[in-house]
């Protein structure tokens, strides 16, 4: 078994033990038992990730055509997860950033993923506990130099 297969195994291994409480606090956080698509989650991680964007550069970022959307932004604007401002110096220009609430759900993600995984750390030693904060520390910090590559302030 090569690097890429034991990485595969054991990501595997991590999703099973993680995933389920994931999505079903997603699902038990949605209001009125209205479902967020996948699609729909992707693009408030997109959002999350830096500055406001335009709805084509939003579209770039998620796969889908301009229309699309457009019908996916207006879907999470009236739940109220995003909303649209005015550029800084052109007021013609909507820009399509996360709203609170959408940033205060995915942070209640994040805490249930990382109790989640607080979980299965536990039966790990102390050292090898710290071994994991460590790594998961250093791939932090690797995703966010490599997000300031591609998203330029």
């Amino acid at each position: 078994m090569d690097e890429r297969d034991r990485l595969a195994t054991s990501f595997g291994d991590m999703r099973r033990a993680m995933i389920p409480a994931f999505v079903l606090d997603l699902l038990a956080t949605v209001d009125g038992g209205d479902e967020l698509s996948m699609t729909q989650l992707a693009t408030l991680y997109v959002l999350d990730a830096g500055e406001p964007v335009s709805l084509g550069g939003l579209a770039d970022r998620v796969g889908r055509s301009v229309s699309a959307t457009s019908r996916l932004v207006d879907a999470l604007v009236r739940r109220g997860l995003v909303e649209r401002r005015e550029h800084p110096s052109d007021r013609r220009v909507r820009r399509i950033a996360l709203a609170d609430d959408g940033d205060a759900l995915l942070r209640r993600l994040e805490r249930t993923r990382a109790e989640a995984q607080l979980e299965v750390m536990n039966r790990l030693d102390p050292a090898e506990r710290a071994l994991v904060a460590r790594a998961m520390t250093l791939l932090g910090d690797s995703a966010r130099q490599g997000r300031e590559k591609r998203d330029p302030p």
